[in-house]
């Protein structure tokens, strides 16, 4: 009976961890797909050179990142508080004559993302042809790896939008052409359309002038015909819409 009971036991013991893991094994793979989402690694060919699919290029903005010729294993990073360190097993390793820091303004693949307890861990290649040109099969690849730490059981808790923040501050997309993909940037705001052009103002004509004095004709040359004339021989009034003007022998003798 005491084999059965120890294996009831360790079975009933098992199952309540199992259910404790579930939520951290679910997050961590959450943040996996936005990862791939967000920066797509790239592909490489069987020379390790071209690109077989393309992906993400990124510039490096920070220096302190160290790599390995590509016949070798990958330079191991770490960032933290603002800072890069190489592994000190890396820098044992690794030979300091043919290891080279990765410059600030250089591109490089991203080769693969990846979550670990120890927290996000960018894999990388330094980039010969990232235009698509013939690679120059002399020059030397380098590769490193940079592993993103955070507290323990941080990854848990913050959005993935702080970690994109976070690996902002060492890499942007070598395409600024796309400012949807800008780690851990917030997209421009778009810009305000320029004003309509306002229509011209037409110049106003001269108000008409009716002076004493002035004839019948030079009169109607200036306001046009009356609405409405009286005729009283030497006497005649011209009646227009908001004026009246009264003409005696030909000739302006009174405006009302």
């Amino acid at each position: 009976m005491r084999p059965t009971i120890l294996a009831a036991v360790l079975i009933a013991g098992a199952v309540p961890a199992s259910l404790e893991a579930a939520p951290g094994g679910s997050r961590r793979v959450d943040i996996e797909q936005q990862l791939q989402s967000q920066y797509p690694p790239t592909k490489l060919a069987g020379d390790k050179l071209r690109i077989a699919q393309p992906g993400s290029v990124l510039l490096v903005q920070m220096s302190g990142m160290f790599a390995s010729p590509l016949n070798e294993f990958a330079f191991t990073n770490s960032y933290k508080d603002g800072r890069i360190k190489r592994s000190a097993a890396s820098a044992l390793i690794h030979d300091a004559k043919t290891s080279r820091e990765l410059e600030v303004g250089e591109k490089v693949y991203l080769l693969k993302t990846e979550v670990k307890d120890s927290g996000i861990v960018f894999s990388l290649q330094s980039c010969i042809a990232c235009d698509g040109s013939e690679v120059d099969q002399v020059q030397m690849a380098y590769r490193a790896s940079l592993t993103f730490q955070f507290p323990k059981g941080y990854l848990e808790t913050t959005d993935f939008a702080q970690i994109q923040r976070t690996i902002g501050q060492v890499f942007t997309f070598a395409d600024r052409g796309n400012p949807s993909a800008q780690p851990g940037m917030d997209p421009p705001a778009p810009q305000a359309a320029p004003p309509e052009p306002q229509p011209k103002a037409m110049p106003q004509a001269e108000p008409a002038k009716i002076a004493l004095g002035q004839t019948i004709d030079e009169v109607t040359a200036s306001l046009g015909q009356p609405d409405k004339v009286v005729d009283l021989g030497g006497k005649k009034i011209y009646i227009y819409r908001d004026l009246k003007i009264t003409f005696l022998d030909g000739k302006v003798s009174d405006v009302q």
